[in-house]
């Protein structure tokens, strides 16, 4: 059994390559070290798997042959996909075979991963090469992704310690008040308390469905996680939903009369009606937070170019130029003291990327003394009938 064969530079790559043949074994670990890669060898997959078992280096690449005894390269891929552990490492099948049905099986992985011998040189260490970049790629993606993640481990420690105790709070007062003297409550009492805990109850909801939308935020994954449920929808299901989510969400119940005017009835959208909902409902229960109560928050329905565009219009004290740039931005809170504003700051922002993964525009024009109107303009779905 040869023996493995590394390269004095430590820092150099960690190349392993699989084949039965001992003269083209030998001879491409002599290659690879000049080339300044740090190699292991092994005979077939069943050396290969031992080696990597006991490594405390991985490779960062696996060069095998396909046809070999004991285990063959097919066998040892899958052995190796199926380590979550092991998934840094890039693969590269090296064979005398050209028949379509190995080449097929090798291309359903990755069709720069299969080299026909005999081969040139030249020609597969530039698919080293390319391996090896393809790898760092993905670790940089992969540290990318968990440095996301972490930030939003973070936001949402700021989010519980400030915003859930609030609800859970008056909701534990209640259940005291109730537990302790609930015989000598009057009916108008208990609902009062019952009232009481049903507002805490639609924050605390609401607020965890905020956390869960902005944890896919963060991490990458919010547009993937809504495609997989788009379905035709009419557009007016999806406003009506939006008003009454954004009523309840309105737990301090100032009764901001909501008015609704359609141009354009039966209008269908591709789109995941719950997510969809809750975004108009966010950019709703904003404009409700910024009016009095003598004021209409208006919702107009238009088709133009293709978009149905909704737009949702305020009679507030609209917002500062300086502060338009920011709306959009998480945890960002316009004037909150002295608007009494509550909540944790995310609302327009998930609201925009909803907009943006349902491949639509979410644009916010406003003039301070005069209110504020956001546009949600999202594609026409082509249906004729329901």
């Amino acid at each position: 059994m040869m023996d493995d064969q590394h390269n004095a530079n430590n820092n150099a790559e960690l190349i392993m390559f699989v084949d039965d043949n001992a003269a083209l074994l030998s001879g491409m670990g002599q290659l690879l070290k000049l080339e300044g890669y740090k190699v292991v060898l092994a005979e077939d997959g069943v050396e290969a798997l031992r080696k990597l078992n006991a490594a405390q280096t991985l490779p960062h690449l696996i060069i095998s042959d396909i046809a070999m005894p004991n285990m063959d390269g097919f066998q040892l891929a899958r052995e190796i996909r199926s380590r979550r552990d092991w998934a840094s490492i890039q693969f590269l099948f090296l064979t005398a075979f050209d028949q379509p049905e190995y080449m097929d099986r090798a291309y359903e992985s990755d069709p720069e991963a299969y080299l026909v011998k005999p081969f040139d040189e030249k020609h597969l260490l530039r698919l080293i090469r390319s391996r090896l970049r393809r790898r760092e790629e993905w670790l940089q993606h992969i540290k990318v992704q968990q440095d996301m993640i972490t930030s939003a481990k973070q936001d949402l420690a700021t989010m519980v310690s400030h915003e859930l105790r609030t609800p859970l709070v008056s909701m534990n007062i209640v259940t005291d008040m109730l537990s302790a003297d609930i015989d000598n409550m009057d009916g108008d009492q208990v609902r009062d308390l019952l009232d009481m805990m049903q507002g805490g109850s639609v924050r605390l909801t609401r607020l965890v469905e905020q956390m869960v939308m902005y944890v896919q935020l963060r991490s990458g994954a919010l547009t993937d996680s809504l495609r997989g449920f788009f379905r035709p929808r009419l557009v007016s299901d999806a406003i009506m939903g939006a008003i009454k989510n954004a009523q309840q969400f309105d737990y301090r119940q100032r009764g901001i009369p909501v008015e609704q005017i359609s141009h354009d009835l039966d209008v269908w959208i591709n789109c995941d009606l719950n997510s969809l909902r809750h975004a108009i409902a966010e950019i709703i229960l904003n404009a409700m937070a910024f009016s009095k109560p003598a004021q209409t928050v208006l919702i107009q329905q238009t088709v133009r170019d293709g978009y149905v565009q909704i737009s949702v219009c305020d009679q507030g004290p609209g917002i500062d130029p300086d502060d338009i740039e920011n709306v959009f931005n998480p945890f960002y809170q316009v004037n909150r003291a002295k608007m009494e504003q509550q909540g944790i700051g995310i609302g327009l922002t998930l609201a925009k990327e909803i907009i943006e993964a349902h491949d639509g525009k979410l644009t916010l024009q406003s003039q301070v003394g005069q209110g504020t109107e956001v546009v949600i303009a999202l594609p026409v779905y082509p249906m004729t009938e329901a």
